[in-house]
């Protein structure tokens, strides 16, 4: 039985990544609408800007609640389809927010390697599938770099699609002088149109990923007729995210006219190559409520769902992880694959899931839920057995991200409990020491009928280390729910 794995945002929650509603809110802390109004009054000093009308109405569904960041693209989207007379503002600010989008996404790798570093290990279960599935099919919805990333670090063979061909585009300083190279596979559109994207073949080892909704390491170029994947300046974790950084940072076009800032365009890198002649890569991430929607053109070719919908018959169980069944291409390739053939599995993991997605309702005796998270159901797959300090670090991070003030507030809350958790351990150390026999000064080891190495264990019983204070600490907070 060939098993496959279908990833949603909550399959990189574990590893630092954002879900839905947390991007939403990092992106609506950031672009208030009086932030938004400030930004236009900017552009528009600059010489362009956007009318009133148009920022107005982005204002207004900010503040909406209920609409999380793809909503609010789609709002964008349908408004530049049927406001024709702003038809370009509409657009050029959706193109704007995606970008801002990216750059959430992108910080999120470059500022917390470290801990990207410590955690990639909760998805060390996919290790175990790729040995079991050859190759490990993986499709996956989400933009972030962590299968890449994983792959790197336990050296497994992975496959985009894209063919053997390699570019390389020269790194610059801030002075434009060429610093280093950049290697990329490419897959030109004639190639994708005729002959498909060239993944691993049945039978070899290594992860097959086919990543439907973009990635930030690939991007359009030529007049945005080929598809482009960065490869890692090295095969290490770190060497991925050196790649992602140089990328938007070091790929530089600068004009003469303006030497001290390099040119600047939206959701795309504007770079010169080894000619000095201005070429961009523009960014493929799909968001909004229109992915691959005929009723309007967008930067990745439909040939990527394509290749969903024909690779996933190659697959007898499916395990869909952090997705929630909120894509309706995406649920009717599923829809199609399980009506196909009674035989084919779909087991959904989510911890907070409590019954089957309704379009796929009428499938339900070929479809299992596990209401588990990504590390919990991928140790079970994978029968990794984690020591107690690591299963206290990763229910710490979980509390900390999931607290509903926000990440600083709880480590406020975790460092307050720290300190008072230390002076009560010592509290407690300074009144049995107390109690002690003490002659000429020194614990009188005689009197207590022990020996000296009996006297220091007892004593550091009530010395503590870290992982005893996340201990108690989760320990209190479970006490109160």
């Amino acid at each position: 039985m060939l098993t496959g794995l279908l990833l949603g945002a909550g399959a990189s929650y574990d590893v630092g990544m954002p879900l839905v509603w947390e991007l939403t809110s990092e992106l609506k802390a950031w672009l208030t609408p009086e932030k938004l109004r400030d930004l236009n009054k900017s552009w528009r000093a600059d010489g362009h800007g956007y009318p009133d009308e148009v920022i107005d109405s982005l204002a207004s569904v900010l503040e909406i609640p209920s609409m999380h960041y793809e909503s609010i693209l789609g709002f964008l989207e349908a408004s530049y389809r049927r406001d024709h007379a702003n038809t370009q503002a509409y657009h050029g600010l959706y193109s704007w927010l995606v970008e801002m989008v990216y750059w959430v996404f992108y910080l999120r790798h470059t500022n917390n390697s470290t801990y990207i570093q410590n955690s990639i290990r909760y998805l060390e279960g996919i290790v175990h599938l790729a040995q079991e599935n050859t190759p490990l099919w993986i499709f996956s919805l989400n933009h972030d770099l962590m299968i890449e990333c994983l792959a790197a670090q336990h050296h497994l063979q992975l496959s985009s699609g894209f063919s053997t061909s390699v570019v390389t585009l020269p790194r610059r300083n801030a002075q434009g002088a060429k610093i280093g190279e950049l290697r990329a596979e490419v897959i030109t559109g004639e190639h994708l149109e005729k002959f498909g994207m060239p993944f691993l073949r049945s039978g070899s080892k290594g992860i097959n990923l086919l990543k439907i909704h973009g990635s930030l390491d690939v991007f359009t170029f030529r007049d945005g007729n080929d598809l482009l994947k960065l490869l890692p300046v090295e095969q290490s974790l770190a060497g991925v995210l050196e790649t992602l950084r140089a990328a938007n940072n070091e790929l530089l076009y600068i004009h003469e006219c303006a030497p001290e800032k390099p040119i600047k365009t939206t959701n795309e890198i504007a770079y010169a190559d080894d000619t000095g002649e201005m070429n961009f890569l523009r960014r493929t991430l799909l968001a909004g409520a229109f992915k691959f929607d005929s009723r309007r053109p967008q930067v990745l070719p439909v040939h990527l769902l394509r290749h969903f919908h024909s690779n996933i018959n190659t697959l007898d169980r499916l395990i869909s992880i952090g997705y929630s069944f909120g894509d309706i291409h995406i649920n009717q390739v599923i829809r199609d694959w399980l009506e196909h053939s009674v035989t084919r599995q779909l087991e959904i993991v989510d911890p907070g899931i409590t019954s089957i997605p309704a379009p796929l309702s009428h499938l339900a005796p070929q479809i299992s839920l596990s209401k588990s998270t990504a590390t919990d159901y991928l140790d079970k797959v994978g029968r990794i057995v984690r020591s107690k300090k690591d299963l206290l670090e990763y229910q710490l991070g979980t509390w900390i991200r999931r607290h509903t003030g926000g990440v600083g507030v709880a480590n406020n809350a975790f460092e307050a409990f720290l300190e008072q958790y230390r002076k009560n351990r010592f509290s407690t150390l300074i009144e049995k020491l107390k109690t002690l026999p003490f002659r000429d000064g020194d614990i009188d080891i005689d009197a207590l009928g022990i020996t000296q190495q009996d006297l220091i264990e007892q004593l550091s019983g009530d010395l503590w280390t870290a992982h005893d204070a996340i201990e108690a600490f989760l320990m209190a907070q479970d006490s109160k729910t």
